[in-house]
């Protein structure tokens, strides 16, 4: 199979019965060489959309009514003249038509109703049910014709998904019974839905690989984070080619969801595509075109954590590309395609391994869009990690922790007793641990799962938020000053030796409203003996979560504790930089017989309820300190081929980068 390559675009085609004049200003000439001097060199095309209809003459499912030519058709054939691959998008669990003319295949909620769009609004899709094996027929079908009737890269799948309430149609029942689930349990609902959803994708997976075993085959819609890795994407790698992260940060998806993804799939070994929009807000934006400097952001990140790129675009129902979008997409590809060599085959490095948090009872959001229970902590550890500029993977209890340094477990990660022995193991050869609040806890959350800690949970704290005092030891922070903690923690008992770094302050009371003191929190009223924070050995514990806390409140004081406990726990880390913004992120990835080190910075603010990126900074005299096993033979910024003066102590290369100007990498050569 090809290796994926770096500049793609993904076109949507979700167009109404009602549109009387579908590709009537089609060219294929112009379309592709369009996507040519854009510098695309890959491009997600349509057989059918979110309607229902295709764009090619079928005769499995129905034509667009207004479609007057072999659209698919004519597209594939000029993208090809141009060297430009194809891969064939088909929408799965929406489908319009086929839910209004077969309700028998709707998912049915536990009242009996079809779950999505209802009949009288706008917004939202019909659910189509992936046990309905009539529609899942009829779907291998329309694949096997595409796959027939043209000489195509892949088959994109999207929305390929039961929705997570569990679906109550009369096939999801009637299996749920045969395998002795229960319909009225919400855990036995989900595991049902996965059974559904993994029987679907091996069929369609399948489907493709039968016809043409070299085809890319994509399932969108299935990237999530579990602590338990048999109900998340690593056992449905096999149906994966390569990995497709959609995540458009103005469309609900955030600025955070990609990182967290891509550094979760990286150790998986897979390639990575990290896909955005050119869209203002997000899918199906007309006439909402971001700015430069936001897309050349998300297309350099992509680089940066060692992903592909692709945009996401909608063709006019008309067919012709809006040249202004294609400009935009052009000025950033070109800097993309400069900067490709150094990106082949290139892997993320981390000495951090970040423990993705418990998955609790809670709703489950689609699509990575909405906060899933245990995202504010999985996301304020990719948060605080980034901005301290360390170099760290998501990973689960199934992971490699021998490649890493330190383990962090961020807020709730409960240890059964298969972790415990891991991470004992770990602790053994002389890796570090990091705990904050409920994570080393036993699954019943009665005491710590490693007793050799000396330390006993005596269970939540009783106040909603209290204050720490912290060891005059840390320099960066005030040791007469009670910090607050704004959510509630732990209440924790040191039984054995250990060092306590932070001791808790208690409030007055708690505010309710027969108890309350001023604006908000009650203030400090005594200091205790309880630890906020106790190192022992090569563990650190915090009481309250951390992570989730400065993903919700964003404190700098809360960053200040962790730089204080890592700088105890990782003393010699993979990479320092100075000199740089809060806001600037640093990676280094591996490639042949080099290090690449990617410096970003484009600062970022809120508009309405959207984060914004607009400006490009310079940065200049960046200071960085890279850990390497030898000196190496040069240091160059690429792709401009700078020479940089360094010096090697034995352990880490020193070297000053002259300008940041938006993304800046060096190369250090082994």
């Amino acid at each position: 199979m090809a290796k994926i390559r770096f500049r793609g675009v993904h076109l949507d085609f979700h167009t109404s019965p009602l549109i009387p004049d579908v590709g009537a200003d089609f060219d294929a000439e112009e379309f592709a060489r369009t996507l040519k001097e854009a510098h695309v060199d890959s491009i997600n095309i349509f057989s059918k959309c979110h309607h229902g209809y295709c764009y090619y003459p079928t005769k499995v499912g129905t034509p667009h009514p207004s479609l007057k030519r072999d659209l698919l058709g004519e597209m594939v054939e000029a993208l090809h003249r141009y060297d430009i691959r194809c891969v064939v998008y088909t929408s799965v669990a929406w489908d319009e038509l086929a839910a209004s003319t077969h309700p028998e295949w709707r998912q049915v909620d536990q009242e009996g109703k079809f779950i999505g769009r209802g009949p009288l609004e706008s917004k939202g899709w019909q659910y189509l049910c992936l046990n309905a094996q009539e529609y899942i027929d009829y779907v291998c079908a329309q694949v096997e014709e595409v796959l027939t009737l043209y000489d195509v890269d892949g088959i994109w799948y999207d929305i390929i998904v039961q929705h997570s309430s569990g679906c109550f149609c009369h096939n999801c029942q009637k299996s749920m019974r045969a395998k002795g689930l229960h319909i009225d349990s919400r855990e036995d609902r989900l595991v049902h839905n996965l059974e559904v959803e993994r029987k679907a994708m091996a069929r369609l997976y399948g489907v493709v690989k039968r016809k043409k075993p070299d085809a890319l085959v994509v399932f969108n819609s299935r990237m999530r984070l579990q602590s338990n890795p048999n109900k998340g994407i690593r056992p449905e790698q096999e149906y994966m080619t390569h990995f497709e992260i959609e995540s458009l940060p103005t469309g609900g998806w955030g600025y955070l969801h990609f990182p967290v993804f891509a550094r979760y799939c990286a150790p998986l070994g897979k390639e990575i595509v990290g896909q955005t929009g050119r869209f203002h807000i997000s899918w199906g934006d007309f006439g909402g075109l971001k700015g430069r400097a936001a897309l050349e952001y998300e297309c350099f990140r992509s680089l940066a954590l060692g992903a592909k790129c692709s945009v996401g675009d909608q063709l006019h129902p008309r067919g012709k590309l809006d040249s202004a979008t294609y400009k935009l997409i052009g000025s950033v590809y070109a800097q993309v395609k400069e900067k490709e060599p150094w990106c082949h085959d290139a892997e993320l490095q981390a000495d951090i391994g970040v423990l993705v948090c418990e998955e609790t009872e809670g709703p489950i959001p689609l699509f990575g869009i909405g906060k899933a229970v245990g995202q504010d902590s999985d996301e304020g550890a990719t948060l605080l990690l980034t901005e301290l500029k360390h170099q760290f993977h998501l990973i689960d209890r199934e992971s490699d922790f021998s490649r890493y340094s330190l383990i962090v477990a961020p807020d709730r990660v409960l240890f059964d007793e298969e972790l415990t022995q891991k991470v004992r193991g770990f602790l053994r050869r002389g890796g570090a641990l990091l705990l904050t609040h409920e994570s080393g806890l036993d699954p019943e959350k009665r005491d710590f799962a490693l007793a050799e800690l000396g330390l006993q949970y005596l269970g939540p704290s009783p106040f909603e938020r209290e204050f720490v005092r912290i060891h005059e030891s840390f320099d960066s922070l005030d040791p007469s000053y009670d910090y607050v903690l704004y959510e509630r923690g732990s209440k924790v008992k040191l039984k054995g030796a250990g060092e306590v770094l932070g001791k808790a302050v208690h409030p007055y009371f708690n505010r309710t409203w027969e108890t309350f003191c001023s604006h908000r929190q009650t203030p400090p009223a005594y200091l205790t003996d309880e630890p906020v924070i106790v190192q022992v050995g090569q563990v650190i514990y915090i009481s309250h979560p951390l992570f989730a806390m400065y993903r919700k409140w964003g404190y700098p004081v809360y960053r200040l504790i962790l730089q204080e406990c890592l700088q105890r726990l990782l003393p010699n880390p993979l990479l320092r930089v100075s000199n740089f913004p809060i806001q600037g992120e640093a990676t280094v990835l591996k490639r042949e017989d080099q290090l690449v080190l990617h410096l970003l910075y484009y600062p970022m603010g809120s508009k309405g309820r959207i984060d914004m990126v607009e400006d490009c900074i310079p940065i200049t005299g960046v200071e960085v300190a890279l850990r390497t096993p030898f000196s190496p033979k040069e240091v160059r910024t690429v792709p401009e081929l700078e020479n940089l003066s360094f010096e090697y102590d034995g352990k880490y290369v020193y070297f000053v980068v002259p300008q940041v100007k938006g993304h800046q990498m060096v190369a250090i050569g082994l």
